[in-house]
């Protein structure tokens, strides 16, 4: 039975990329297949399992449309199927562009992370987990960016579908300026819901010492706090996050390893090692990954 849900997924997923590769060319369909190995050490039993890790293949586009504006759109789906036959959505957008910036309506990532999360997410895998907000792919959105000079900024209103309120649910700005090498930005998620506080992330990025390149990141939201150190040295890299949660008044303590690997046209190997201690002062609560993965872009 297993078996044959897969292949019936398959063919699902194959009725349609076919006609979106023919209508939208080569250059503009894509698929990327990542599979590796990793053992997974929590509360004490140690699993060593081959997985996918968020294998994809979607199409995206964009068009002239004259007086300056361009159209663009793009569909992505997660192809995983690890624990049976099931795609997901990854990216699922249209938009607008000129000289104004940019509009686009769907899901994709948007201000709080463009300006906040993503300039520091450098690991394959382990990011995100120490973070107060890592938000993601956020879908149900619409998002404004622009920019003047070194000034970039940007601004997403969220419709969750079943709320009451006409305003949005969420709103998220951000703004980000060049200060020689380095870049300070800033954002904030803001809650239409009563008593939800709000967001509030800052980073720097471009810090160099030699060959060593470094970020460094910082968020709050009410009591809670969390601090990140992202350090690239080459192909290397070190990402330190940590979060302090007044509830329970933990101090988490997240730390990623990690070493990506060119092997030639459309082929790459990364690896990570991280470990997660949860500050319970139980150790069956801490996590240990060890991973090797192979990414081949197939088209």
């Amino acid at each position: 039975m297993k078996f044959k849900t897969s292949a019936i997924a398959l063919a699902v997923a194959g009725t349609i990329a076919a006609p979106v590769a023919v209508q939208a060319g080569a250059e503009e369909v894509y698929a990327s297949a990542r599979v590796g190995l990793w053992n997974v050490d929590t509360g004490g039993q140690s699993d060593l399992e081959v997985r996918s890790f968020s294998s994809r293949f979607g199409a995206k586009g964009e068009t002239d449309l004259g007086n300056g504006m361009t159209g663009f759109g793009r569909y992505e789906w997660n192809a995983d199927m690890n624990s049976g036959a099931s795609l997901s959505l990854r990216h699922r957008y249209v938009g607008l562009k000129g000289d104004f910036g940019s509009v686009l309506i769907g899901q994709t990532y948007q201000t709080f992370y463009n300006f906040v999360v993503g300039p520091n997410d450098n690991p394959w895998w382990h990011s995100g987990y120490n973070m107060v907000s890592y938000t993601g792919r956020t879908g149900d959105s619409i998002t404004y960016a622009g920019s003047s000079g070194a000034v970039a900024f940007g601004v997403t209103g969220v419709f969750t579908p079943d709320a009451d309120e006409d305003a949005p649910d969420e709103t998220q700005l951000g703004v980000s300026f060049g200060i020689g090498d380095m870049t300070l930005g800033a954002a904030v998620r803001s809650f239409a819901a009563d008593g939800a506080e709000d967001i509030v992330g800052v980073v720097l990025t471009g810090i160099s010492a030699g060959d060593i390149g470094i970020g460094l990141g910082f968020q709050t939201q009410d009591d809670d706090t969390s601090f990140l150190a992202n350090i690239g040295i080459g192909s290397a890299y070190v990402h330190i996050e940590q979060r302090s949660v007044d509830s329970d008044d933990t101090d988490r303590l997240g730390i990623t390893l990690g070493y990506t690997q060119s092997l030639g046209r459309k082929t790459t190997a990364y690896y990570e090692f991280f470990t997660l201690d949860n500050d319970t002062g139980n150790s069956d609560d801490d996590v240990t990954r060890i991973m090797g993965v192979l990414k081949y872009d197939i088209i």
